[in-house]
């Protein structure tokens, strides 16, 4: 099993590591494709699914 989310702008992390690993890789993302944009820790848990 593993942890998926999904950007509205087509970015999606498949991660085998859990949500930590996925967190990190989403906010990197984030500052990467679109700065300035706040997301909170609330906001990635509720963009996070298992699969």
């Amino acid at each position: 099993m593993g942890t998926m989310m999904s950007c509205e702008c087509g970015w999606t992390m498949i991660s085998p590591m859990g949500e930590k690993d996925v967190k990190k890789h989403a906010m990197m993302h984030v500052a990467d494709a679109h700065p300035g944009m706040k997301v909170t820790d609330a906001d990635m848990m509720k963009m996070m699914k298992t699969v």
